[in-house]
């Protein structure tokens, strides 16, 4: 970022219960704070093997409105391919299954 000005993008995977909560949102725009940034936030894409969910569009669109309250541009990128498993993710299951 020194040696060429642009800025960083983080994509940030919401999980409900995880880390979608005002702690957490606090947290994270703490360590952005003064950064030439912007974070792409994302639904977590369920796999098989863990439990985790993705947080509720409300919950997504609340830490886009905490982090642009405090100086951070961002954005909640739409999931594509989730109802045929083939989002971010969740390609390597079939990839596995053929193994």
């Amino acid at each position: 970022m020194e040696k060429t000005g642009r800025r960083i993008t983080f994509e940030y995977a919401l999980m409900k219960g995880v880390n979608d909560d005002a702690e957490s949102f606090k947290k994270t725009a703490k360590l952005l704070k003064g950064l030439n940034c912007h974070v792409n936030i994302i639904g977590y894409n369920r796999v098989e093997e863990r439990d985790f969910t993705t947080s509720e569009r409300a919950v997504q669109e609340k830490f886009k409105e905490f982090l642009e309250s405090r100086g951070i541009t961002a954005s909640i990128r739409r999931t594509l391919g989730e109802d045929i498993d083939a989002a971010c993710g969740q390609l390597r299951n079939s990839l596995k299954a053929n193994i």
